[in-house]
């Protein structure tokens, strides 16, 4: 009796039948629905209740063939084979269909649950979430591939290849200042303290090159997909969380293209979006680092925030209620922006490092602005642990951090002056100007306070 009773509390061994019985659900929801919008009935293969059990089958298998009888797993997903032949046998004769996406999904949703019985909680969760949204995306895939042209394949190759590079580079690998020949023999001879300084991480470099192309070959295909003027803007407001700098590259350079003169509005929205979603990501950053900081630094760079979101709204209106045809897009990805980009990328970081190192703690706010020029990421990360060790820094590092979100937002500017279309430029401008006189504003409280 002792026994029983301690293993009907054990509550932990009913945890992977609750979790496959759940991410069988989450399939069978798609499939239900899918069935039901094109046949206007259901599947003959079920619903939630059948995917559910499929799963809870599978787990269960996995359960009795780990314990008691190791060929009943083999037994389950021949079972489960028959299962789908009989539906798509029935499929193709009812609906003529010769597809077999249910059945691959009915397949997967058995292996969900043997994964989630073997305590791979994490692949389980991902592939039943992976393959929800693939499936719900169908719709969204055939528009796609109906509007794919030959253009469009060389873009991505050559995407996939720029890809591949950055695994031939060792992430730990550094240049110092002392390897670079003569050059560098000569300046640390003269400046002993400069020879440990990295002059470039090609990893790190390739890294942004990759990030850059990345973000202006997702908004193409979002663009396919979603339309001009929804594609643009959800790849804007992605863009930010990732790189709000490479975001105003891409889309900069793409407001002077030939034919693209008229979706000036949508791009200086992404820009603007991207810029604008960069601000909560650094609260994010020193919340996770040091949240005493947060509070005096939510204050500038909350009403940043604000004041961005709300002009891309006004934005957005605008754009809403002025008609924007789709632009036939050619060449989606484009090597020599990224590069460039990367080269520069890399002497601003060796120039802050070299500042750093020459100047030492008094030159903080000049390399706020030159690393800001960048990115904001190391110097809000870098502020936030030297304010954590030290509390009496708190306002040193809130106007460092401020400083270096200027830095960064005029520079953004300055990159759509220098790329960007005429009619571009003055739209991203006057947010830009908004923007940062709300960060002006905001320190202004900072210290008043």
């Amino acid at each position: 009796m002792r026994c029983i009773s301690m293993e009907m509390i054990n509550l932990t061994l009913l945890q992977p039948f609750i979790i496959a019985l759940f991410l069988g659900a989450l399939l069978g929801f798609e499939r239900s629905f899918t069935s039901r919008m094109e046949h206007e009935e259901l599947d003959f293969i079920g619903g939630v209740r059948t995917y559910a059990l499929v799963s809870l089958f599978g787990s269960f298998a996995s359960f009795l063939a780990e314990r008691y009888i190791p060929e009943i797993l083999l037994l389950g997903f021949t079972g489960i084979i028959i299962l789908v032949a009989i539906s798509y046998y029935i499929s193709y004769s009812k609906h003529g269909e010769s597809g077999i996406t249910t059945e691959v999904s009915m397949f997967i949703c058995f292996l969900i649950g043997v994964t989630v019985q073997k305590n791979h909680l994490v692949p389980a969760l991902f592939i039943a979430i992976v393959s929800t949204a693939v499936l719900y995306l169908k719709r969204y895939m055939q528009r796609l591939g109906e509007k794919i042209e030959n253009e469009d394949i060389r873009g991505t190759l050559l995407f996939a290849l720029v890809t591949f590079v950055i695994l031939i580079f060792d992430p730990d690998y550094n240049f110092y200042m002392k390897d670079i020949g003569a050059l560098g023999a000569g300046i640390c001879e003269r400046f002993p303290e400069l020879a440990d300084v990295k002059v470039i991480n090609p990893f790190t470099v390739w890294l942004m090159v990759v990030l850059i192309s990345a973000i202006g070959f997702s908004g193409y295909i979002a663009i396919k997909i979603l339309g001009s003027r929804k594609g643009i803007g959800l790849t804007g407001f992605l863009g930010g969380l990732a790189s709000s700098t490479a975001t105003t590259v891409t889309f900069s350079k793409r407001s002077s293209e030939s034919g693209h003169e008229e979706l000036y509005g949508s791009y200086s929205l992404a820009v603007l979006l991207a810029c604008s979603t960069m601000f909560p990501r650094i609260l994010i950053e020193v919340i996770v680092i040091n949240a005493a900081l947060a509070p005096k630094l939510m204050i500038v760079i909350g009403l940043m925030t604000i004041a961005g979101f709300f002009y891309c709204l006004v934005l957005w209106k605008k754009s809403r209620e002025k008609k924007v045809s789709d632009v036939a897009l050619k060449n989606p990805f484009n090597l020599m922006p990224a590069v460039k980009f990367g080269f520069v990328f890399a002497f601003i970081i060796f120039m802050a490092r070299v500042t750093e190192v020459m100047v030492g703690e008094s030159g903080v706010y000049f390399i706020s602005v030159l690393t800001g020029l960048s990115d904001v990421d190391p110097i809000t990360l870098t502020m936030s642990q030297i304010s954590r060790d030290d509390p009496a820094k708190l306002g040193l590092a809130t106007v460092a951090i401020t400083i270096a979100a200027f830095s960064n937002t005029i520079m953004k500017a300055v990159i759509a002056c220098m790329l960007g279309s005429k009619k571009f430029r003055k739209t991203v401008l006057a947010g830009f100007g908004i923007i940062i006189c709300a960060g002006g504003v905001g320190l202004i409280l900072v210290f008043l306070v």
